[in-house]
């Protein structure tokens, strides 16, 4: 069965709403940013930019999808698993779309450990997967964002932010720390998992309803997968560490890719600019906008994109290109996720019943 025929109506429904509830968000937060701005003549310049660089941007994000796979290829092949490229790519744009479709896109590393476990793994291999997978990203995100951090507020002079904007960086970057620190203890201690999930699964409420047997039963089975794991995770620490080099090589290379993409906008709007100074206030963003609550960070992130290019995009520019970048960056991938899930529900819809 194709794992897209897998997803159930009742997801379905729930990433249907979340997707409503994100491209609202961020269609108020770009028209927060063009009435701050005053940039609504800017959109003339749209029928301006040259087909060449709408091009390039559409194949820095495929390339991001193309990297995401290869990193999952590897991690799944040491584990003994068969993940294809294509279905890497897939699965990407699919755990993107859940992660950006819901409060602190917290379903995407879910939807990625769902469907990798029909490429041969185990729910275990699959999360150890996905979470050295994001450990790896995390690590070239961090270590990137604090270069680009000390050489723009310590070396650049042309970038300037407001007070404001000031304390919500910092807000933000302890948020992203204080996340990165609690992920960090759960994976070297994954038995505490267990610690945090025994009291939900089994207590007062839970057994009026099911029986003591089957709550044991799921909790035998958590066992089993937390023992899969913390197999895995060894298994890549201790006997495939050249594989977690190249995984992480791939990470400092997706980061890169993803960055150079507003760049390349501003270069299809007329601008000549600096692209190692827009890449570093990207990465900037991105370490901040980690812990955003809304889906897919809508509409903090078109303000907070907008603040942070301030300095660098002339006023009216402002609003055209934050949404252009947002359009390649959020809405092209709800458009993936959402015709890869609707694909997925006329399949199971078309199947025989047994």
């Amino acid at each position: 069965m194709d794992d897209e025929q897998r997803t159930t109506p009742r997801s379905s429904a729930q990433l249907a709403r979340g997707t409503l509830i994100g491209l609202g968000f961020s269609v108020l937060g770009l028209y927060a940013v063009l009435r701050i701005t005053g940039g609504h003549g800017s959109w003339a310049e749209l029928v301006q930019i040259e087909p060449m660089t709408l091009a390039m941007a559409s194949g820095l994000m495929l390339l991001t999808r193309l990297i995401d796979s290869l990193r999952m290829k590897l991690l799944s092949h040491s584990l003994g698993g068969k993940l294809r490229i294509l279905d890497g790519i897939r699965i990407s744009i699919l755990g993107t779309f859940a992660s950006n479709v819901t409060f602190f896109g917290s379903a995407g590393g879910p939807m990625q450990i769902y469907f990798l476990t029909c490429s041969g793994l185990t729910v275990g291999q699959s999360t150890a997967l996905v979470a050295t997978k994001s450990l790896c990203s995390t690590f070239g995100r961090l270590t990137l964002g604090l270069v680009a951090s000390i050489w723009l507020f310590g070396f650049v002079d042309t970038w300037t932010l407001p007070k404001a904007m000031h304390i919500v960086l910092r807000i933000g970057i302890i948020l992203y720390f204080a996340g990165l620190a609690l992920f960090l203890y759960l994976i070297m201690h994954p038995d505490k998992i267990r610690v945090l999930i025994a009291p939900l699964i089994r207590n007062r409420l839970t057994l009026r309803f099911f029986k003591s047997e089957k709550l044991d039963a799921i909790l035998q089975w958590i066992d089993q997968e937390l023992r899969e794991f913390h197999s895995a995770l060894l298994t890549f620490t201790r006997s495939e560490r050249s594989t977690l080099w190249k995984v992480t090589m791939l990470s400092y290379a997706w980061w890169i890719t993803l960055t150079t993409v507003p760049a390349v906008i501003l270069l299809g709007l007329g601008m000549q600019p600096r692209f190692i100074q827009v890449m570093a206030v990207a990465l900037i963003f991105y370490l901040a906008a980690s812990y955003a609550p809304t889906p897919g960070s809508s509409g903090a992130a078109e303000l907070g994109f907008a603040a942070l290019f301030s300095s660098i995009v002339p006023h009216d520019l402002i609003g055209l290109f934050v949404g252009t970048w947002r359009v390649f960056t959020y809405f092209l991938n709800l458009l993936a996720g959402g015709v890869l899930i609707a694909m997925g529900i006329i399949r199971r819809s078309t199947l025989p019943a047994d």
